[in-house]
């Protein structure tokens, strides 16, 4: 497998590969593929490829043909506008999608994502990333989902926002 952060040398370049992310976009993320992040792909151009906040991967394998996409994920806006990962079905369950989350987290240093309550493998994802949910929210077609995002660090302590409230949990009880 070989890891992939995209930057194409230029706007022909980009087009041909936006269109084979497109093509294994619409066959392997199913029924879970809003509209809206599949149009914020199509309507991604070279120039939005530089700006802040965005970086797109992809995970490839060799095939008797060449290379083919086994896993892609993309962020624009810090993942505000625009979050997705998607595995292709022979791929999933060993961690792919998780460690391309991870690695987004790692080079953006900040991250947001919307999912639906209902995609548990997503939600599992984003928790595995060490993402913690920030809010109830609603999705495309009134769907109840979460707002996940990174946890704050508190500079006093230290800690992480959900390290700390384990920790004073643990502190208060050998206290006792």
């Amino acid at each position: 497998m070989d890891w992939l952060t995209l930057k194409p040398d230029n706007e022909m370049d980009w087009k041909r590969k936006q269109s084979d992310i497109l093509a294994f976009i619409n066959r392997y993320a199913g029924k879970r593929l809003y509209r809206n992040v599949y149009h914020g792909l199509l309507k991604l151009s070279y120039r939005d490829l530089s700006k802040p906040g965005t970086l797109l991967q992809l995970v490839t394998v060799q095939a008797e043909d060449g290379p083919r996409i086994a896993a892609f994920s993309g962020a624009t806006g810090y993942g505000r506008e625009l979050c997705i990962v998607v595995v292709h079905p022979l791929y999933r369950g060993i961690g792919l999608g998780t460690a391309l989350l991870k690695q987004q987290l790692a080079a953006l240093g900040s991250l947001t994502c919307r999912i639906a309550l209902d995609d548990i493998g997503a939600l599992q994802m984003g928790f595995r990333t060490g993402l913690c949910a920030k809010g109830l929210i609603k999705i495309h077609g009134g769907k109840r989902g979460l707002l996940l995002q990174e946890p704050l660090q508190n500079p006093m302590l230290g800690l992480s926002e959900s390290n700390g409230k384990q920790e004073s949990a643990a502190n208060l009880a050998q206290r006792r």
